[in-house]
């Protein structure tokens, strides 16, 4: 009897020790890189493909064949059981693109990764793109959806990071390309970035829609930037527009809107956060309907930046429409709001002419502090303005302090305000060009030789104000 208890004792520990190294070893990896190859013909079952998910797993798994795979291949990751670290990383590598069959449905759905930190995924080459067609899909390509109940598992020290390099993206027409649904409360722990390099798109609706997890929208707690990305042949009736952000800073950045007809939506609407679009910009052969302008934001404070954008051969009422900007956020002082600004064979159409904002640009509701609005260098040619009360500027229900350069000819009015006191430097913009106001005063400060020259035009301003280096010449308030 001794002797069998002493041997189950052994037999125990022995086994004891075996096990100890096994349940050690087993801790996710803190950095996991997943393969994908489209053409791979290696087979593999439950999604087990990819790459390695644990600390010390010596298996050499087959590339995962579709989105969808490598999907399910991260979320075993997030749904091991295991601790996940606070720092993860997933990479998810595209290998062999130039030779890639064409992959849509399900199979190009990556599907929920909400749980990792940092998120890369591109093309292993920059010669060539992964190309991800949305004609069968039925959901988004990738999302970052919050559980309503806080998973306390997934935390990021640092905020997570989406990044997409080198890929395309064509006829994803019923289906968000990028959606996410995250808390925006901003700390450390929250803060979100998406940055796009080289990604193309064509015949796809909805590029990306951010919305918070709840009612509550923190300025700038997302920070957005698309470099050098290719926007083609967009087709759209739908009141979501292919760009739809709350709460986030928004940067352009040699990015082409190109070829495309919206009409029930702006081409970019932005809420709660910074907007800007950077050189060297194209806007080409965009049509938008229905008196929608090319971007609409509300609430970006004094912060939006247009910078050597050209916009050519274009058919819409206005360019840019800000409204209720009554976020007092830090303003960039040193950058112009819009400076370098090519207009080309655009054809100008009208709103209801008695609609006040029926302006190029377009800024409203500017209220309890003064606003800054800055332009310089427009250039502009073979641009037709169907419209006889069309200003180049208007500003409703503001005060601002303004710098402007010569509006372009093909406007019948320069400046259009209403309800607004507004200061006005480097004036001689309006020596040809008239201005109109109403229940408005303005002040113009002359600089250098650029002065006043357009006295005769004073009666056009209606129930206006206006003073000249300190010298009231137009009083009918």
């Amino acid at each position: 009897m001794k002797t069998t208890q002493i041997f189950s004792i052994l037999f125990f520990t022995i086994s004891l020790l075996i096990c100890i190294p096994n349940a050690t070893s087993q801790t996710l990896s803190t950095t996991i890189t997943l393969i994908v190859d489209f053409g791979s013909t290696t087979p593999y079952l439950n999604s087990e493909c990819g790459g390695v998910l644990q600390n010390g797993d010596t298996t050499v798994y087959p590339p995962c064949k579709s989105f969808k795979d490598v999907g399910d291949r991260a979320r075993q990751y997030l749904n091991s059981g295991l601790t996940i670290p606070n720092s993860n990383s997933l990479s998810i590598s595209i290998i062999n693109t130039a030779i890639t069959p064409s992959i849509s449905g399900q199979s190009a759905q990556l599907g929920n990764l909400y749980g990792f930190c940092t998120i890369d995924v591109s093309s292993a080459t920059t010669s060539s793109r992964a190309n991800i067609y949305g004609t069968l899909s039925t959901s988004n390509f990738v999302s970052l959806e919050e559980p309503i109940v806080p998973n306390t598992s997934y935390q990021c020290s640092t905020g997570r990071l989406l990044r997409m390099k080198y890929m395309e993206f064509k006829n994803w027409e019923n289906q968000t390309i990028i959606y996410t649904n995250l808390n925006q409360v901003f700390n450390s722990y929250t803060k979100q970035t998406i940055t796009l390099a080289a990604v193309y798109t064509w015949s796809s609706n909805s590029f990306i829609n951010v919305q918070p997890k709840s009612s509550s929208i923190e300025y700038g707690s997302v920070v957005f930037t698309c470099s050098t990305c290719y926007f083609n042949t967009i087709v759209s009736s739908l009141s979501l527009p292919p760009f739809n952000f709350n709460g986030v800073n928004v940067n352009f950045v040699g990015t082409r809107f190109l070829n495309s007809t919206l009409n029930s939506s702006p081409f970019i609407y932005s809420n709660i956060g910074s907007f800007a679009i950077k050189p060297a910009s194209f806007v080409d052969n965009v049509i938008i309907n229905n008196g929608y302008p090319f971007a609409k934001t509300l609430n970006v404070g004094d912060n939006f930046y247009y910078s050597s954008i050209t916009v050519s051969n274009c058919v819409f009422s206005k360019f840019v429409q800000h409204d209720n900007n009554q976020v007092n956020a830090p303003r960039e002082t040193t950058i112009q709001h819009l400076v370098n600004i090519y207009l080309n064979n655009n054809t100008i159409t009208s709103n209801d002419y008695n609609d006040p904002f029926n302006s190029f640009f377009s800024f409203q509701n500017y209220l309890g502090v003064t606003y800054t609005l800055v332009f310089n260098s427009i250039y502009s040619s073979g641009n037709i303005v169907l419209s006889q009360n069309k200003s180049f500027v208007s500003n409703q229900n503001s005060n601002t302090a303004s710098t402007f350069a010569e509006p372009p000819s093909a406007f019948q009015v320069g400046f259009n305000t209403e309800n607004s006191n507004t200061d006005i430097a480097y004036s001689s913009i309006f020596s040809n060009i008239p201005f109109v106001g109403k229940n408005s005063i303005f002040t113009f400060s002359s600089s250098g030789d650029r002065v006043i020259e357009n006295s005769t035009n004073y009666n056009i301003c209606g129930t206006c104000q206006i003073i000249v280096d300190q010298d009231i010449k137009y009083d009918n308030l």
